[in-house]
């Protein structure tokens, strides 16, 4: 927490000079740069795997985009979904809660200034509340058990609470396989688990 505080105020074109991390300007084609040049600079080691981002830690790591008056404009990627197991996974040892057991949120200014420009602001810890996970794991059960059960075309962004489902690839043309309400094996866009704005806004002003 010493090393991140330190990272409050400043610009991410000048902790990328710091570093030596080769920000981009393009703020489509650089879209996740912010993420990595922070966790660079504070030493994340698990890059892709499926573990929290400082494993020996075991605290994952997020950036989120705020507008001037500190609110949150998009839901946070969480994890990505492999649909071909859910059905075999338990809320207590998922996924989605070994990512959300303990993160360190960074909020990043996000407007129409330069990605360089962007400032760092204040860095927070968060473990969730026995109240906030109750709402995430009935989140949780309420969208594998749809997908499970054959629901898949089902799920919009429109449902859970905190948690919501959206597709995730890398392209248009990225497919995985599911099932359908008689079983049969479809062909969709992969998905993932996101937090919706309203919860992550909440949750960063209130955390110590």
């Amino acid at each position: 927490m010493v090393r991140a505080r330190a990272l409050d105020g400043l610009r991410a074109g000048e902790l990328a000079r710091r570093v030596g991390f080769p920000l981009g300007s393009d703020p489509v084609r650089s879209k996740g740069h912010i993420g990595e040049l922070i966790e660079l600079a504070l030493g994340a080691t698990a890059g892709n795997l499926d573990q929290p981002d400082f494993p020996t830690l075991g605290v994952e790591l997020k950036t989120v985009p705020v507008d001037e008056a500190g609110r949150v404009r998009e839901s946070t990627f969480v994890c990505s979904i492999d649909l071909g197991a859910l059905d075999r996974e338990e809320w207590d040892t998922s996924r989605v809660r070994r990512k959300l057991r303990c993160v360190l949120w960074v909020p990043v200014e996000s407007s129409r200034v330069p990605l360089a420009d962007r400032r760092l602001g204040t860095p927070r810890l968060w473990r969730p509340t026995a109240a906030q996970e109750a709402t995430l794991r009935a989140d949780w059960h309420d969208l594998v058990g749809r997908i499970t059960s054959g629901g898949i075309d089902e799920v919009s962004a429109h449902l859970g609470e905190a948690l919501q489902i959206r597709p995730k690839a890398a392209s248009g043309s990225d497919r995985v396989e599911a099932h359908g309400p008689e079983g049969e094996v479809l062909d969709v866009v992969p998905r993932g688990f996101y937090l919706r704005a309203r919860f992550t806004e909440t949750l960063l002003w209130t955390v110590e």
